[in-house]
């Protein structure tokens, strides 16, 4: 038998093209696959961030109305702060009489008598001690010369500036002292 080969030459080559014309279709679609996805997940991620950032709005939108409906609490309170605070300012700078007068009384002995206190020199406190005798008067130079008294109470130091003494053996001493620094 005789074999005829019909298809010709040029056939054969021709079959050979389709199979690259095939590869370049196919990996032209498969690009075209991808960018197409690839802009699919970019729209659909920004519609999502597009509902998120309504939602943050509206929560904002909300979140200032009700600080506007709280801003007068708000100045009440921050008010009511302020005299609080300019209330304890000025309990801080008042001058503690009592405080002054307890300390200058656990100086004085028991027996004494304190006749007059003044307060009028600024930094210092002067008070007038009546003492029944001798006694008396070596108690308070005793209580006075004591460290840890002076150093326990709100004053820096202390002098005498007048010591008198009547017939009856009663003196009279007129003391000065020295308020320290920021109140003790």
């Amino acid at each position: 038998m005789i074999q005829i080969n019909l298809v010709g030459k040029k056939r054969k080559q021709r079959a050979g093209k389709n199979w690259i014309t095939l590869s370049a279709a196919s990996l032209f679609i498969a690009f075209v696959l991808y960018f197409l996805g690839s802009a699919i997940y970019v729209f659909v991620r920004l519609t999502v961030i597009n509902r998120e950032i309504r939602k943050v709005d509206i929560e904002a939108e909300s979140i200032s109305k009700e600080i506007g409906a709280n801003q007068e609490t708000l100045f009440k309170y921050v008010l009511s702060k302020h005299i609080l605070d300019r209330m304890a300012d000025l309990k801080n700078e008042r001058f503690r009489y009592k405080d002054y007068l307890d300390q200058i009384s656990r100086f004085i002995p028991p027996t004494s008598i304190l006749t007059n206190v003044d307060f009028t020199s600024k930094g210092w406190v002067s008070a007038s001690v009546s003492l029944p005798g001798l006694l008396a008067l070596r108690e308070l130079e005793n209580n006075l010369k004591n460290e840890d008294g002076m150093v326990q109470s709100e004053f820096r130091s202390v002098f005498s500036e007048s010591l008198t003494s009547s017939r009856n053996g009663q003196y009279n001493i007129k003391l000065h002292f020295e308020i320290k620094p920021n109140g003790g």
